[in-house]
């Protein structure tokens, strides 16, 4: 069973009368985010990391395709980010 933490919930969010698009970019930023919190491959992990920390053109546009607001979604994702970095870095959290 996955661990879901509230950022990775309010991600999850599909709105009624969605679109099967919207649907495909909400899943895209909900793997993403799983990934970065939750994946055992460390590697995968670090890379959706950078991609939710970089904040770039295709962070940007999935967010928008998802019907998310990408400073929201970093505002929300950084503070579990950080304690997956300490988690890979071998820190307490």
């Amino acid at each position: 069973m996955m661990k879901r933490t509230s950022a990775h919930k309010n991600l999850l969010n599909i709105d009624e009368g969605a679109t099967p698009e919207h649907d495909l970019w909400v899943t895209v930023l909900s793997k993403a985010a799983h990934d970065a919190l939750y994946c055992t491959d460390w590697r995968e992990s670090r890379i959706a990391i950078a991609w939710f920390k970089a904040g770039g053109f295709n962070f940007r546009k999935v967010c928008e395709y998802a019907g998310r607001d990408p400073s929201y979604v970093h505002k929300v994702m950084k503070l579990p980010i950080q304690k997956r970095e300490n988690e890979m870095n071998g820190k307490r959290n």
